[in-house]
């Protein structure tokens, strides 16, 4: 076993040998069992394969362990493959039991050793893995406790986690008839004790044993593991729960009150993203790496803890409805058009560096500044994807820079705002240079920018939320030049390449044209876009030929008019 500075050790294990040798604990403010049915098929399908392929190792990645001030081991890393490798142990266990006398000594025998162990000060067995709070006395009833114990029958499903367990112990049972029904059944234990041999010596995983919970986030920032953004934020929690001391009940309550609240938004990761995103809109710019030091060195003690998550649990909502602004029912105090540029940010851009500057601004300025920033922050975003912007670290930073000033109380207004990032945003030069040559391979990014343009020369005053307040069709963008033009275009290889692309090269249809245009000529198209109600269509229409000159005129008046909608 190797040693290190930090006291971290590293040695390579069976994963039921560290179900044999330790009794584990999740902290009880760890998540629940989270497989789902296909994460548990398909551990179960590669042990399958490594033992008909007669492997001798098979690499199941990582687990962590930390110490506890008791002196036990708790599980920072590794939850689910434990858990599940146990309701598979006991899966055996339990078709074992009703087997022979020597099956079911067998039975009893991986019961003490991998699932179960007495207890001899409280005469009671005690679990070798236990699960946090909310799952671990329905895992010990319905997967860990033998078939004929008498708390068997009484394991109640109360949550969803739950249900997931149920699953996985109803497909571990399966997976047991499925690995003895080709064998007669004098051949039967062999099999399943080929396959305990095979958990405990060959199933290997790097056990990673670290002095606590805190040098575990620490490490996970070198570990390329199943669930590592999740795992870094549960560690945080570890950490701050850690000093909550005495007012841990306080503090578990408002970070489960969040976790529910980021949790409900359809995206994934978004829990770490989160804490970043939060974190640099009071303190600054913060990379991932850097963010669970500067948690240690600011969150000392119990009163920084309860303050962090009563701040944090609060701005949950406000983070939450970055991605629902429309709809959300805390924002009362913005109007529509607020929203709707916030909507336009988050959800048609998907610009994610801007989140902790949004949040900063929610929480500082009053609604109508607040609206002035956000139609400065679209044009902002819009010009930083035209146009670039020295790379997204780079403009993370900047806005985390106003974040910071922001909720400090150095920058009070828009005006201020848009003071200080003078000399960061694309100027109007650059804009119309980038937008003069932009290529556009999202659909959704050419579709704003086209009904923004088309909106603006209809003299819409609201061009830059391109349609947002009043748009419920979906138009269909169209490739003037098609992407994989006939051969009747009559275009060389490097045209099509270089302009097909090309923002000038697209225009929109009308939801109720029922046109299939795909790779039809020219004057087919044209003869469509000419019964356009679409302005920026028809005009395609007027043209009698189409190709890279076209294209070129057509990009630079949509340049001149994108300087107007998108203003600094």
């Amino acid at each position: 076993m190797a040693k290190g500075g930090l006291g971290i050790t590293i040695a390579e294990s069976g994963i039921g040998s560290v179900l044999n040798r330790y009794s584990l604990r999740v902290p009880l403010n760890q998540r629940s069992y989270a497989w789902e049915e296909q994460h548990v098929r398909t551990l179960l399908q590669d042990f399958s394969n490594a033992i008909a392929n007669d492997d001798r190792t098979y690499f199941l990645g990582t687990i962590v362990l930390t110490s506890s001030a008791d002196g036990k081991w708790e599980v920072a890393d590794g939850q689910q493959r434990l858990a599940t490798t146990a309701i598979l142990i006991s899966a055996i266990r339990d078709y074992l039991f009703a087997g022979s006398a020597n099956e079911r000594a067998a039975a009893e025998k991986f019961s003490q050793n991998f699932l179960l162990e007495f207890d001899e000060r409280s005469g009671e067995h005690r679990p070798k893995l236990s699960l946090n709070l909310e799952d671990n006395d329905y895992f010990v009833k319905a997967a860990l406790l033998p078939p004929d114990h008498v708390d068997r029958t009484k394991a109640v499903k109360k949550t969803d986690s739950h249900h997931r367990l149920a699953d996985a112990i109803r497909i571990c049972k399966e997976h047991v008839e499925q690995v003895v029904s080709p064998f007669a059944k004098t051949d039967r234990a062999k099999r399943l004790y080929d396959w305990i041999d095979f958990l405990r010596d060959s199933g290997v995983i790097i056990e990673i044993k670290v002095p606590d919970s805190f040098n575990a986030y620490t490490l996970f920032e070198t570990l390329n593991d199943r669930g590592l953004r999740a795992s870094q934020a549960d560690i945080l929690k570890n950490y701050v729960f850690g000093k909550a001391q005495d007012r841990l009940n306080e503090v578990a309550s408002k970070w489960s009150s969040m976790t529910s609240v980021i949790e409900s938004v359809d995206a994934d990761d978004l829990l770490l993203s989160y804490l970043r995103h939060f974190w640099i809109s009071e303190r600054g710019p913060t990379i991932e790496k850097e963010l669970a030091e500067k948690i240690r060195l600011t969150v000392i003690g119990r009163q920084q803890a309860v303050d962090l998550t009563v701040r944090l649990e609060s701005n949950a909502f406000d983070y939450a409805a970055l991605f629902a602004p429309l709809e959300h029912t805390g924002w009362k105090h913005y109007d529509k058009e607020t929203r709707a540029y916030v909507y336009v940010m988050t959800r048609v851009l998907q610009i994610a560096q801007i989140r902790p500057l949004l949040l900063a601004v929610i929480r500082h300025f009053s609604p109508p500044q607040a609206k002035l920033a956000f139609k400065a922050f679209l044009s902002w975003s819009v010009r930083f994807l035209v146009a670039g912007g020295a790379g997204g670290g780079v403009i993370e930073r900047y806005y985390g820079l106003r974040a910071q000033e922001v909720s400090d109380g150095k920058v009070k207004t828009a005006a201020e705002l848009k003071e200080k990032m003078k000399g960061v945003v694309r100027s109007d030069a650059e804009f119309l240079e980038g937008f003069r040559q932009h290529r556009v391979s999202k659909v959704h990014l050419a579709r704003y920018y086209l009904r923004a343009l088309e909106l603006h020369r209809a003299a819409d005053a609201h061009a830059d939320l391109g349609g947002i307040l009043e748009d419920t069709a979906q138009f269909t963008l169209e490739h003037i030049i098609p992407l994989k033009p006939s051969d009747a275009w009559l275009l060389p290889d490097e045209v099509v390449q270089g302009y097909a692309k090309r923002l000038g090269n697209m225009t929109l249809l009308d939801p109720d044209t029922n046109v299939d245009l795909g790779n039809k000529t020219f004057s087919e198209k044209a003869a469509v876009f000419q019964n356009s109600p679409l302005l920026i269509t028809k005009e395609v229409a007027e043209r009698t030929s189409w190709g890279p000159t076209e294209i070129d005129a057509r990009q630079a008046l949509m340049a001149n008019a994108a300087v107007e909608i998108w203003k600094l």
